[in-house]
Order: C-alpha cells, then sequence, then structure tokens
C-alpha cells in the first residue's frame, strides 16, 4: 500500500477530524458502540464507490443519527467539523479518480485511514496504562474497522447495491468483490479458512494484510463497476 501513485493524506487534516470526532464519541451512549474514525473512512469510500450518489452528510446521519451536529454546536465546532470532513471525503474522491484507475489497474491508489497498532504503539499504551493485557488481545486486527463501515454503507443502500440477478455476470463480479472486502472482517476459523482456500494457492501466504491490500483492490473495482452501463441486467 505504498505505491507512489497514492495520494498523499493530509495527516494534519486526519488528526484534527480524529479530534473533532472525539466531541461525538464522548456523547454516545453507554448502551451503544463509539464509530471510530476508520468507520467513518470506510462508509465513506464505500458511497464514494456505490452506484448512487450522496454525500458525507449521509454517512454520518447513518452512524450517528440525524441529530449528530448537537455536541459539535455545543462547542462551536460544526463549521470546522464539516470543513475537515469534506476535506477527507474530496481527497478519498481523487484516490478513486475512474481514469487513473483505468489507466492503471494495477496500482494502488486508495489510501484509507486505518488505525494499526504495532508492537510499540501496543507497549506504549500498556505502559501508560491505556490499556490493559486483556484489552491488548482484544484490539481489532487492521483494516476491520474501516471493512465494517464500507459494509454497512452497502447493507444501508442495498436496494441501490444490490440490483443485478445473482446468477447474472455482473451479480456474480458484484458478489465476488463483496466478498473480498467482507473478508477483512472474518474471523479465525472455518469461515475464513474456506475463502482463503477457494480464493488462493495453496502455496500463498495468506495474512490480514493480504486480505486488506485485495480488499483495497476490490474497492476500486467497484468505483469501476459501478461506472459500466448496466445493459438491463437488473433486475425489474
Amino acid at each position: 500500500m505504498t505505491d507512489s501513485t497514492q495520494h498523499d493524506i493530509d495527516h494534519a487534516n486526519a488528526e484534527r477530524l480524529a479530534a473533532l470526532l472525539q466531541i461525538l464519541v464522548a456523547a454516545t451512549p453507554e448502551d451503544e458502540q463509539a464509530v471510530p474514525i476508520d468507520t467513518l473512512d470506510g462508509y465513506m469510500t464505500a458511497l464514494i464507490c456505490g452506484p448512487v450518489v450522496l454525500s458525507p452528510i449521509a454517512a454520518m446521519d447513518a452512524l450517528f443519527g440525524e441529530d449528530w451536529a448537537a455536541p459539535l454546536d455545543e462547542q462551536d465546532a460544526t463549521e470546522e467539523f464539516m470543513s475537515v470532513l469534506m476535506t477527507r471525503w474530496n481527497e478519498i474522491s481523487e484516490s478513486l479518480d475512474p481514469e487513473a484507475l483505468s489507466a492503471d489497474p494495477e496500482a494502488m491508489l486508495l489510501t484509507p485511514l486505518i488505525t494499526e497498532f504495532d508492537e510499540a504503539t501496543k507497549a506504549d499504551l500498556l505502559k501508560q496504562g491505556v490499556l490493559s493485557e486483556d484489552q491488548l488481545s482484544e484490539l481489532p486486527p487492521p483494516g476491520l474497522m474501516w471493512v465494517e463501515g464500507f459494509m454497512q454503507a452497502v447493507e444501508d443502500n442495498e436496494q441501490a447495491w444490490y440490483v443485478h440477478d445473482s446468477e447474472s455476470e455482473a451479480g456474480q463480479m458484484l458478489d465476488a468483490m463483496l466478498m473480498s472486502v467482507a473478508a477483512v472482517a472474518m474471523p479465525p476459523g472455518e469461515q475464513r479458512e474456506a475463502y482463503i482456500a477457494e480464493q488462493y494457492e495453496p502455496e500463498d501466504d495468506i495474512d490480514q494484510d493480504v486480505l486488506l491490500d485485495d480488499a483495497l483492490f476490490s474497492a476500486q473495482d467497484l468505483r469501476l463497476f459501478w461506472l459500466q452501463p448496466q445493459d438491463g441486467q437488473a433486475l425489474s
């Protein structure tokens, strides 16, 4: 995921977006799960890749509820939040430029916001008392939260996404690409092992990073897929 043709992430903007999201996290009811930046980023990516034209506001409404701006309004932070959110939205859009994707299908152009807990970070969190040993073992693997956001966006807009007969060529292509994305979230076990056995050669060493790379390529392919004429293959 370090191809030189990738668009650079505005790290300062991403950090500010994460900081402002903490206002919403702090306002999340105790009985609800807070939404991390990875999930928001994955959700927005799916909206850009998908068959219907939506906006980042649609992602915020879906993930945080229609009153999501209230905690930001209380701190006069809504305008700044919308600015950094739109900057990130535009970054994703630019990285999924159809011309660039078509010109070099083998290039990884997508630059997702994915939190990675390397060993040094884990050691620091443990030393600082931020997380316990048990909590460290429960940290999500790379890409899981991003994929959860992506797939939630697909399901939230399923009437637009699942328009093809599942037996048609287009339907099978769509299913394969979405399965490639969803595979990142498969826990260790029979389902994951069966998927890897079916999709990869026996000698291939398939780990979470390989699945994530392939998921990102599938996201790029989905962007181009939905720009193709559908040739009447949609279900009536």
